[in-house]
């Protein structure tokens, strides 16, 4: 009987030892899971890379079933990890934080004798067991559709890839440097539609111009052309450039030209009621272009809403279409048509956008190609970029001819669009990335290329690219990403060097393959259909009459991604956290980006979201955030700007990952220690010092690889603390610093801008300030002082503004600032004379005065030879005399008065 027992209890012991083992093995199926994802991950991209050049039913299909497979696997992983958070107490500790969320870097789990302990609770048991055959089961699916005997599809997707990728070679990004990338901005055949947009500006009687034409063939680019002439821009007062998403409140149209109109009219006071700014405006002579304005209700609410201006304002408007209600309702409309390229105008303007070794191979064989590009274009200048944009780096006359190949089967599809298909088939996996992300974003509106790159970052798009997007950063160019979509017509940089713009037809295409793919989907609610399975969401509602949106029971279950942009200024009284909260369901989020939504609060559980990496909420009314967001042991970007938030719990900032912080005055801790060990904090963006750091200890000695710091509320006190501390950061280029008192006593490294808002007491002997950029405000500096510190400097840019220099004559000294490229003197009131000596500024180019009422004379501009822009306000004794005694310096002047503030309330 005993030994009975025996048997039976050796027995049970021999199942509990095999069972456990079998449960213990969940942990290294899950990182096997993970290497089988990442090969199958390279199958799927390399297949539809070469599919949709050649476009295959059989690969189509096979493709998507191991899409969806790979999706469910991706699923198994998060789970397990959220699980594994969730049943094992500590594991938001710091020595926890090692353990990666991410199936490229899974972790080991350590392997105890059952007999000693066990390396994972009870509570975890029931989960195992499913996830076990979960995983078994996936495995299966994946491996029986790889290896699917009937089709053969293993060796049908590596013929396919095999004679695609030989044909086409393309390129790497490492391919593409700052210094074999060509961004060509040259018009080609636009000449005759700028004059005519150019006459009616300047000449003509007709209020509105309409600039009309197919999407695609240069409106925008032939309007922006004819305003930046210098004739249109001496005319008017104020040009304002208006560019934004379809059904956007009418009040924000309003905004945008007074934001413009503020920054050229310096110094003027501006009301803030919206009926004060119509009376402003209505005194100036004022040019506004209101870009991509296609739909005709709309357009006609905003022109009848918008101030006239005064006599010889103009208003132009680029559309697609004719614009009858207009042309019926006024009789005071220029209609200038543009239309689309003739056959060398369409030849030379894909000349202009190869590069070298492609241009090679079209001078040599153009008899062969011409016919061919023009009949593919159509002459439309849109198609002509996209297609140089193929051809780019094509240095052999059989690329070429598989390149037209290729965009000659796609014939039976409209013609932009069979060209963005074979584009977007060709390019590195990366950029096709990247690329679906502008599913997420509005068309024709400059955007922020830091805040793409945060948002690219937090999907580990850049794991092989980390070093160029480095490198970048520190020569102040847009990275290889970027270019390499610039290059191929996708993108367009605005005229700020860190935006970026998206045709609308691109956009167009790029939100259509987002939604084939399962990558994302856009509305302007929180609405989807079959939200069960959506994996990325974009809502963009900028109207006035719909600010208000509900999730209701919709639960996103899979949802990684949420991007969310609405009215900047939502109706008063609306309560949208309750779209917030019903996110809880969605447990693998990992980019929450959010903007203008009135939230209130985020949850106090937002710490569960384990999987976070991107945490954006600009202009959400926030007051505080909770404690839990330390434990977002992902989390790499904290955006929380234009929010009146102060402080975060110590612990926040002790994420291993985190890179970038960007706030309006968050304060930072008090010690070195409470930051990460080997902080990884790239930016840090509206912060502020404690009194209780010391030059000894200060939390950014922690900051090895800080590279852009903005300080704000700096006082006597944390003045010396954070001198000391930049001392020690050798990585920083871009430092901000605003305060009572702000420093200049750290060391002459080399920083791309350098801006200080407060008083400056004093400046280290024979310092030399090595920055490209500086701007000064509430400095109080001296004629010594200010010598002291920009002699023989490599400025090119030098802002002088409100109060930073105190004496009447401001004298720019010989062989001073000879590399300076632009002066901006503004809001001095003291000021009476500037003195120019010669070979001061040779390469000066651009000069701009405002708010220096008492300033009579500028003497030494004629050795400026380089000078082209000159911008004065409010000074006529000065613009007087350059006239009389400069005819050709007088050309270069626009001289705005302040006469139209007189008397507005």
């Amino acid at each position: 009987m005993e030994a009975t027992i025996l048997t039976v209890v050796n027995k049970f012991g021999e199942v509990v030892v095999g069972e456990y083992q079998h449960l213990h093995a969940v942990d290294g199926d899950v990182r096997d899971l993970g290497r089988k994802l990442e090969v199958w991950m390279t199958w799927v991209q390399m297949a539809e890379q070469a599919n949709h050049t050649r476009r295959s039913k059989m690969v189509g299909v096979w493709m998507n079933q191991l899409r969806r497979a790979m999706l469910d696997a991706e699923d198994i992983v998060d789970e397990y990890f959220i699980a594994v958070y969730k049943s094992r107490p500590g594991f938001e500790t710091r020595e926890r934080r090692r353990w990666p969320c991410n199936i490229r870097c899974l972790p080991e789990v350590p392997c105890f004798p059952f007999s000693v302990m066990p390396c994972f609770p009870l509570s975890e048991v029931p989960l195992r067991y499913t996830l076990s055959q979960d995983i078994t089961n996936i495995i299966e699916v994946l491996k029986g559709i790889q290896d699917d005997s009937l089709v053969d599809m293993r060796t049908k997707v590596e013929d396919l890839v095999a004679s695609t990728k030989e044909a086409l070679d393309i390129p790497s990004l490492d391919t593409l440097t700052n210094k074999n990338f060509r961004c060509v901005e040259k018009l080609i055949g636009s000449d005759e539609h700028i004059k005519c947009i150019s006459r009616a500006l300047l000449g003509g009687q007709s209020d509105v111009v309409v600039v009309t034409g197919e999407s695609g063939v240069g409106k925008s680019t032939a309007a922006r052309a004819a305003i930046q002439d210098g004739a249109v821009q001496k005319h008017f007062d104020v040009r304002a450039w208006v560019c934004l998403p379809a059904q956007s409140r009418v009040g924000r149209y309003l905004d945008k030209i007074r934001e413009q109109a503020q920054e050229q009219t310096h110094g003027c006071d501006w009301p803030t009621s919206e009926e004060g700014v119509k009376q402003v405006l209505a005194r100036l002579k004022l040019l506004v272009v209101l870009d991509g304005m296609d739909s005709e209700a709309e357009l006609m609410e905003v022109l009848g809403s918008l101030p006239h201006g005064a006599e010889g304002s103009r208003t132009v408007v680029t559309t697609e279409n004719p614009c009858d209600l207009i042309i019926e309702a006024r009789d005071d409309i220029t209609m200038v048509e543009i239309k689309g390229l003739r056959r060398d105008e369409c030849l030379k303007l894909l000349d202009s956008r190869l590069y070298p070794c492609s241009r090679d191979v079209y001078m040599k064989h153009h008899d062969k190609f011409s016919d061919k590009i023009f009949a593919i274009s159509g002459g439309l200048p849109l198609a002509v970029v996209l297609i140089s944009g193929l051809l780019y780096f094509k240095d052999k006359e059989k690329q070429w001819d598989e390149v037209f190949d290729l965009l000659e089967t796609c014939e039976h599809k409209r013609q932009i669009k069979g060209i963005l298909t074979v584009s977007y088939g060709t390019m590195p996996t990366v950029l096709r990335l990247c690329m679906l992300y502008f599913a997420a974003m509005p068309a024709n509106v400059p955007l922020d290329i830091n805040i793409l790159l945060r948002l690219w970052s937090a999907e580990a798009l850049f794991v092989s690219e980390q070093r160029d997007l480095e490198e970048a950063q520190r020569e102040g160019r847009p990275p290889q990403c970027i270019l390499a979509l610039v290059s191929r017509g996708l993108l367009q940089l605005a005229q700020s060097p860190d935006k970026v713009c998206i045709h609308q037809r691109v956009q167009s295409f790029a939100k259509d393959l987002a939604h084939d793919d399962g990558f994302m989907e856009a509305d302007d609610k929180f609405r989807a259909f079959g939200a069960s399975t959506v994996r990325g969401l974009s809502i963009q509602n900028y109207s006035e009459s719909e600010t208000e949106v509900h999730m209701g029971d919709i639960r996103f279950n899979k949802l990684r991604i949420l991007l969310g942009y609405f009215s900047e200024n939502p109706a008063p009284g609306l309560n949208k956290n309750g779209r917030f909260k019903s996110l809880r369901h969605s447990h693998f989020l990992r980019v929450i980006e959010l903007q203008c939504v009135r939230l209130g609060a985020l949850p106090d559980r937002i710490g569960d979201m384990i999987h976070l990496r991107y945490l954006g909420v600009r202009g959400c009314s926030l007051t505080h955030l909770p404690d839990s967001v330390a434990m977002l042991l992902n989390l790499e970007t904290l955006d929380i700007t234009d929010n009146d938030i102060g402080a975060v719990v110590d612990k926040f900032w002790m994420i291993q990952n985190l890179k970038h912080v960007l706030a309006n005055k968050l304060s930072l801790p008090t010690s070195a220690a409470c930051m990460a060990s080997d902080s990884n904090l790239e930016t840090l963006h509206g912060v502020v010092l404690s009194p209780l750091s010391t030059q000894e200890d200060c939390p950014l000695d922690a900051t090895h690889k800080l590279f852009s710091l903005e300080v704000v509320l700096a006082t006597a006190a944390s003045v010396p603390v954070l001198a000391n501390a930049l001392k020690k950061i050798s990585s920083v280029k871009r430092i901000k610093v605003k305060g009572d008192i702000v420093p200049l006593d750290f060391p002459s490294i080399k920083v791309q801008s350098l801006e200080l808002d407060g008083t400056i007491q004093s400046v280290t002997p024979n310092y030399k300030l090595t920055a490209t950029s500086l701007v000064l405000r509430s400095s109080r500096l001296s004629q010594s002082l200010l010598h002291s510190l920009v002699s023989e400097s490599a400025i090119l840019e030098l802002e002088l503004l409100d109060k930073s220099f105190t004496e009447t004559q401001l004298v720019l000294k010989a062989n001073g600032s000879t590399h300076l490229r632009k002066l901006k003197l503004g809001n001095l009131e003291l000021l009476e004379e500037l003195v120019i000596q010669q070979a001061a500024m040779p390469r000066l180019e651009t000069l701009e005065i405002f708010g220096c009422p008492n300033m009579k004379i500028i003497t030494g501009l004629k050795d400026s030879i380089c000078l082209k822009n000159v911008a004065l306000y409010d000074m006529p004794e000065v613009v007087a005399t350059i006239k009389a005694e400069d005819p050709v310096l007088f050309d270069k002047v626009k001289h705005v008065m302040s006469a139209a503030w007189a008397n507005t309330t």
